[in-house]
């Protein structure tokens, strides 16, 4: 089980989403994969078109720091679409609760 996720907070500029989107998925998913990510999710809020929450998930927190540190020159290029600087946190993993666990037990 992957026991990190790095939580990234994307604020897009109005009308800028679907570039910075794409960009996300064609660079953040490719890189990430070479540096040992289990995979990424992207939340778009109903409301705000441009509030992006993206999920990383990583073994180990080292993995996770050292992709960013990879990313992060990709990350300038990204500034382009987005109103600020993306906010980012690493959580461990506590517990998980899963539907299919609940039908097994």
């Amino acid at each position: 089980m992957s026991s990190f996720r790095a939580i990234v907070h994307y604020k897009f500029k109005k009308g800028m989403e679907e570039q910075g989107m794409k960009f996300l998925e064609n660079e953040l998913i490719k890189k990430a994969q070479e540096y040992g990510c289990h995979g990424i999710e992207f939340w778009q809020n109903g409301k705000h078109s441009t509030d992006i929450i993206g999920i990383g998930c990583w073994n180990n927190i080292e993995e996770a720091r050292k992709f960013q540190s990879h990313w992060d020159s990709k990350e300038k290029e990204l500034l382009r679409y987005c109103e600020e600087k993306p906010h980012r946190q690493f959580y461990q993993v506590r517990s998980i609760f899963a539907e299919k666990q609940r039908k097994v037990a």
